[in-house]
C-alpha cells in the first residue's frame, strides 16, 4: 500500500499523479492532514481527513494514533 499525505491545499502535480494511477496498481490511501482542505476526487484511491474527534457519520476520517498505524503498515509514504 502507498500512502498519500497531502497537506494544505493539493497541489496539481500530486492530483495528476494520483488520477492516473491504474485500477490493477497495489492500493492507494490519500490522508488529508489539513482541515480546510477538501477532498479531492480520486476514483483510484480511498481518501480520508486526519481529525481528532471522528464523527459517527462521517466513515472517512481517521484519528492521529490511526495514521500511525497506517504510516507502519504503508510499503511507501508520499508527502505532497
Amino acid at each position: 500500500m502507498t500512502l498519500h499525505l497531502l497537506t494544505g491545499a493539493p497541489n496539481p502535480l500530486a492530483l495528476q499523479v494520483l488520477g492516473s494511477q491504474s485500477p490493477t496498481t497495489p492500493s492507494h490511501l490519500v490522508v488529508l492532514l489539513s482541515a480546510g482542505s477538501t477532498a479531492p476526487e480520486l476514483q483510484q484511491c480511498t481518501v480520508y481527513r486526519l481529525t481528532e474527534n471522528p464523527s459517527a457519520d462521517e466513515e472517512n476520517e481517521v484519528t492521529y494514533a490511526q495514521l500511525v498505524d497506517l504510516l507502519f503498515k504503508a510499503e511507501r509514504i508520499i508527502a505532497w
